[in-house]
């Protein structure tokens, strides 16, 4: 009975990063054995399509993937399923919370750019400083990305938009922030998806969230439900453990309003191999260390 394994990126299977490589040794090891006995793996991620490709090279076995935080399906190398952002409707929200939230910038992934940023000119100088520091310091982790307000506007009126994230800068309290942000965005701008990490808020096509994405997956590949094991950590996260939650996995690290939607704790995802391929589903909230 083929079993899924439908995992996020950045902080659960990238946990703990690497400067040479995204995934560690011990976690790619377990992938293999996942695959080899003849189950499936999804990457579950907000990042792009085109950054998910870049891991064939390390994972070195057939993968599947949703992106954008479902507003891209890929299986068998081919896109199954897309959904973009209505752009006239997109326009006018960023519009809104430009002028109500003042954020420092805006980062949008579409069908030709994985990152195209718009900056807060008031802010422009200092933003883009620490920026560009922050994403040096990604190493393996980087993704392209342009710097252009006119280009932004540009795309945002013609292009195939899958996510904008409204960042909100590096204030100690940003985790609070942003997801107190996320509730007020959901309120306010019903006819889009919200959701939050730590320090931004994710905005992508209505319905496109990781488990809706999960579940539309399975519908599509004629995978029961009860064969699938969600592994996340922050609060995009949250939408897999309430589709899957007797078989939802949230790293030990994670934000606390997101573990506790989570049935199980783990704190690294190859320790997944003697509870799952094992059989051994007795680990809880407590139990794993």
């Amino acid at each position: 009975m083929t079993k899924l394994l439908a995992v996020d990126l950045d902080g659960t299977l990238f946990h703990p990063r690497r400067i040479r490589r995204c995934i560690s040794k011990k976690n790619v090891q377990f992938l293999h054995r996942w695959i080899d006995e003849g189950n499936k793996v999804l990457l579950v991620t907000s990042r792009s399509r085109q950054f998910t490709e870049r891991l064939k090279d390390e994972i070195k076995r057939p993968f599947d993937c949703i992106s954008c935080c479902s507003s891209q399906i890929v299986a068998d190398d081919k896109l199954i399923h897309e959904k973009t952002m209505p752009n006239k409707k997109l326009e006018k929200i960023l519009e809104k919370i430009d002028k109500n939230y003042e954020p420092l910038g805006f980062l949008m992934t579409t069908e030709k750019y994985s990152c195209v940023i718009k900056v807060n000119r008031k802010v422009r100088g200092v933003f883009l400083f620490f920026y560009r520091l922050w994403w040096w310091m990604q190493f393996a982790y980087r993704e392209p990305y342009v710097v252009d307000n006119d280009l932004f506007q540009e795309e945002l009126k013609t292009a195939k938009i899958y996510k904008v994230i409204n960042f909100i800068g590096l204030n100690k309290n940003k985790s609070k922030i942003s997801k107190e942000l996320n509730k007020e965005f959901r309120e306010e701008f019903p006819e889009i998806e919200s959701s939050w990490t730590a320090q931004v808020n994710e905005l992508t096509p209505k319905g496109c969230n990781k488990g809706n994405g999960v579940e539309k997956y399975c519908e599509i590949m004629n995978i029961n439900p009860e064969n699938v094991y969600v592994v996340g950590d922050s609060g995009n996260d949250i939408s897999m453990f309430n589709k899957f939650y007797e078989r939802s996995y949230c790293m030990k690290h994670g934000h606390p309003s997101a573990r506790k939607y989570a049935k199980h704790i783990i704190s690294r995802v190859y320790k997944l191999e003697k509870l799952i391929l094992r059989g051994d589903l007795t680990i809880n909230k407590s139990s794993e260390n």
